[in-house]
């Protein structure tokens, strides 16, 4: 599979997931965007070991509104701000990292936005799991996963995770995030082979894990030596990518 072929199927995952997601969330009208504040009036920045979340209901139904009711032009070339958790994803068929900020439709925590962005310095960037908050142009773009991400943008850290860390992890992405990420494992083994992981999902069977909400997602085989909770069960696991699989060294129910 070529790198635009990839695009389009990690394209097509991430609304796979989201149209799944919808499912189960109620209809709200669509929101304004939102206005940009000037970034010299930043708080103290704070620190947590704790993994930050935050929840928006009109944020999400925006995004379906971008990219799935064809409003997206309507925000091209607008100024946006964005509040969030921070995530990278490893995009192996493109060979890049994609940045995103997200966060929950309500504490349900099934329903899930994100909006890729690019960095004005990625390497004045936080600990990814850290809450920011993005300032930008929202613009399309042909090497946008999905078509349109957040250009030249200012990421102001809001609290820094300052928890443990790993080469992916997906902890610290919604579902859908992590969807996208698992099928890069999966797909494009030998990128990861070795690299440490944080991840989450339901025990799908004696030797496999599950996307956390939705059958049919995604699933990975697992090896892992410990006792093993009841089918069903949503978990952590951490551990290290062997073959585009995941060996477990800790196990926790969640």
């Amino acid at each position: 599979m070529n790198s635009k072929n990839w695009k389009a199927f990690l394209s097509t995952l991430l609304t796979a997931a989201i149209l799944a997601a919808c499912a189960g969330c109620a209809d709200s009208p669509s929101p304004a965007p939102t206005e940009t504040t000037d970034p010299t009036e930043a708080t103290q920045e704070a620190v947590t070991t704790e993994r930050p979340e935050t929840f928006s209901q009109d944020e999400y139904v925006l995004y379906q509104n971008v990219f799935y009711s064809g409003y997206g032009a309507d925000y091209d070339g607008k100024p946006t701000e964005k509040e969030g958790v921070f995530a990278v994803i490893h995009d192996a068929y493109n060979d890049r990292l994609r940045y995103y900020v997200w966060g929950y439709y309500d504490q349900t925590r099934c329903c899930d936005w994100q909006w890729e962005f690019v960095p004005q310095d990625v390497n004045a960037l936080p600990p990814v799991g850290s809450l920011v908050t993005v300032r930008g142009t929202f613009a399309s773009g042909e090497e946008a996963l999905d078509g349109y991400w957040i250009t030249d943008a200012q990421v102001e850290t809001d609290a820094a995770y300052t928890g443990p860390a790993a080469d992916l992890d997906m902890r610290s992405m919604g579902a859908t995030l992590e969807r996208v990420q698992m099928y890069n494992i999966m797909y494009h083994p030998e990128a990861f082979e070795g690299q440490t992981y944080f991840a989450y999902g339901r025990i799908a069977s004696v030797n496999s894990i599950q996307d956390p909400y939705y059958d049919g997602s995604w699933s990975n085989t697992i090896t892992w030596g410990g006792d093993l909770p009841a089918v069903g069960t949503l978990v952590e696991v951490t551990g290290t990518v062997e073959g585009g699989t995941l060996s477990v060294q800790s196990m926790n129910e969640i």
